[in-house]
């Protein structure tokens, strides 16, 4: 399910983790910034942008359309 009651517009994101070759999946973008102590802006424009290129060497966003 994408979003929340509380936040109807939030994104659900897939965040790879390089190094250690996990995937994780977040409800938002805000909650992924958290969690990995990264700017919300950084990973909006990672996503947006289509960066194929890992932020940062060490994750790889990817939005979720459901």
């Amino acid at each position: 399910m994408v979003g929340n009651k509380n936040q109807p517009n939030s994104q659900q994101i897939e965040v790879t983790d390089i190094q250690n070759n996990t995937t994780t999946y977040y409800d938002s973008i805000r909650k992924a910034g958290r969690a990995l102590n990264i700017n919300e802006s950084s990973i909006r424009k990672n996503i947006k942008s289509n960066i194929n290129k890992p932020y940062k060497n060490l994750y790889m966003f990817a939005g979720l359309v459901l």
